[in-house]
């Protein structure tokens, strides 16, 4: 495997084990952020990339800054000037390389590089062999610097040691997303849930096989799986109104017991319409779960005017949103295999944080139920094969019930007996800083526990200051594209082992579809221009709104309007707009 290309510069000055220095080849062309390959003292190939370019000119270099004594130097000097112009090129080591056959591997580099050594470009062939190891990679775009070469992420170690996609708005986040789903669906067969609040995706087309592994999912709320006080959040009952919320909490609990098979609209309906029967009788009877049985309370005109103001909350949410209660299981139409988008676009902010956190804790206690099942049963046949156990009625009963769990996971839903991605738009809207609802607590438990129960967790956002600094930091790969804000950086910066401040700085310049790689998804660092999803074929929806468009066209059907309204005016004909 060819190493090298070109020549492009000599070591000189200060060298260490991260960094040095060379002065660059006058007819080169560097750029910044090049990879580059030299000798160390133990001849090892170690390769780096540029991280300063400067450019001197030592006749124009001197003590002399104003513009009349650069001038007169000009004149001097002549066509010498060019002659003394100097790129010098600062290199971060990456480390160094050890090639065997096709791959190659990039080991710490323990030895300086010795001034003088010649400093190469770095082949493409080397290039490809880093990014590219072998199966289980999904391709995500290209070298930013060498086109040439692909970029591939570890999908193992994507999935299951999380990810991040970080930038602002109009960066390409949603266009990164859609093609890492492409992948994961197309190439690997793998089955990714997309939580969409804003209908980025719902019109998610593959590029390959278009919408056959594709299967857009309406959000919708299950209430009776709800406790009270989800319910009380879902039908905005303020945080502080606690007379409300707890007749709330013992209508809720009496409709339950006694209405076990009713859900959906049904139950809401049969809420109400239990709470208005306490109304009207002045008296609350209801039921009481730790004493099993029903108790029966008085309610004065106070209390009374209180469950007026339930039920009309009760009302209003029936109006607003009753079209969105169903009794179906969401996680019953999850599919194996395919991306699947829970479109949240009719929910308002509340009632997503509400739906997400119920869908994401059964998702995750159900593959905790299996695989522990699973890992149990298997044990359990591998003693027996090697006699280390004797085979028991009661060993056998165990092992029904571990195939009963597994089988009735399975039966609410295939997805679940495997690995499954999870990946969250918006993250900042489900595990916002400083924020503990369930939301929260399910998205941390998933960052902190996932990888031993195949769930693999993608968050999304615009707002990286603004998440939960728990769940940003257990995702152990970032596709960072432009980030502005300093606060954003900062946060970015602080929550990321493999970030460095060098790299930082790189994000505020890309440009759009452009994005910096880190983790241990990516063999190394890399600035990657991120496929185009559309010019491949897909779509996804999530596009701008045209505002100058849509305003020159109604400022073109005015013009029409009044081009009519003449015409009519000049045949003495009534118009009417």
């Amino acid at each position: 495997m060819r190493v090298t290309e070109e020549v492009v510069g000599i070591v000189r000055g200060e060298a260490t084990v991260t960094n040095y220095t060379f002065s660059a080849q006058p007819d080169a062309e560097l750029r910044f952020g090049e990879f580059v390959v030299a000798q160390n003292r133990e001849g090892e190939w170690v390769i780096g990339n540029i991280r300063k370019l400067e450019n001197i000119n030592w006749l124009l270099s001197g003590g002399k800054s104003t513009y009349h004594a650069l001038q007169l130097d000009l004149e001097q000097y002549g066509d010498s000037i060019e002659a003394n112009e100097e790129l010098i090129a600062t290199v971060r080591i990456l480390g160094k390389i050890k090639v065997n056959g096709g791959k190659v591997e990039v080991l710490p580099n323990r030895v300086p590089i010795p001034n003088g050594r010649k400093v190469y470009r770095l082949s493409d062939e080397v290039l490809r062999a880093i990014y590219n190891p072998g199966v289980g990679y999904i391709e995500v775009g290209n070298l930013l610097l060498r086109e040439s070469v692909p970029i591939y992420l570890n999908a193992d170690e994507l999935v299951s040691r999380h990810f991040a996609v970080l930038a602002v708005t109009g960066a390409g986040k949603s266009n990164t997303v859609a093609v890492m789903i492409s992948q994961i669906v197309e190439k690997l067969r793998g089955t990714v849930v997309v939580l969409d609040p804003h209908g980025d995706y719902i019109k998610l087309k593959l590029p390959n096989t278009g919408k056959e592994y594709v299967k857009i999912i309406e959000a919708k709320i299950r209430p009776e799986e709800m406790d009270s006080e989800e319910l009380a959040d879902l039908i905005e009952v303020a945080k502080n109104a606690t007379i409300q919320r707890e007749f709330l909490a013992k209508a809720w609990e009496t409709v339950k017991h006694d209405y076990p098979n009713l859900g959906g609209r049904e139950i809401i309906e049969k809420l109400m319409e239990t709470i208005n029967d306490w109304i009207r009788h002045k008296e609350a009877k209801y039921w009481d779960g730790a004493k099993q049985s029903y108790l029966t309370e008085e309610l004065k005109s106070e209390r009374v005017d209180t469950l007026r103001g339930v039920v009309l909350r009760i009302r209003r949410f029936l109006r607003n949103y009753g079209a969105l209660l169903t009794s179906e299981d969401l996680i019953s139409q999850i599919e194996p295999g395919k991306a699947n988008v829970i479109d949240l676009g009719p929910l308002d902010e509340g009632q997503m944080k509400v739906v997400v956190g119920k869908l994401l804790h059964a998702i995750f206690e159900a593959r905790v139920d299996y695989e522990k099942a699973r890992k149990k049963l298997e044990r359990i046949k591998e003693e027996l094969r090697e006699s280390r156990v004797a085979r028991t009625s009661k060993l056998d009963e165990e092992m029904r019930e571990l195939e009963k769990t597994m089988r009735d996971i399975e039966a609410k839903s295939k997805a679940l007996a495997e690995p499954i991605l999870l990946i969250v738009e918006e993250a900042h809207i489900f595990a916002p800083q400083g924020e503990h609802n369930d939301a929260v607590r399910i998205l941390s438990r998933i960052a902190r526990e996932g990888r031993k129960f195949g769930v693999g967790l993608g968050i999304v956002s615009q707002r990286p200051n603004k998440l939960n600094e728990d769940v940003l930091s257990q995702t152990n790969t970032k596709i960072i594209l432009r980030i502005v804000n300093p606060k954003d950086q900062d946060y970015v910066l602080k929550a990321s082992e493999q970030l460095s401040s060098d790299l930082l700085s790189d994000i505020a310049s890309l440009g759009k579809g452009e994005a910096v790689i880190v983790g241990q998804a990516i063999a190394l660092p890399a600035l990657v221009k991120i496929h185009n999803f559309k010019s491949k074929g897909g779509d996804y929806g999530g596009e701008d709104i045209g505002v100058v468009s849509r305003w020159l066209k109604r400022a073109e059907e005015e013009e029409r309007e009044r081009e009519i309204q003449q015409i009519y005016e000049d045949e003495g004909i009534e118009y009417d707009l």
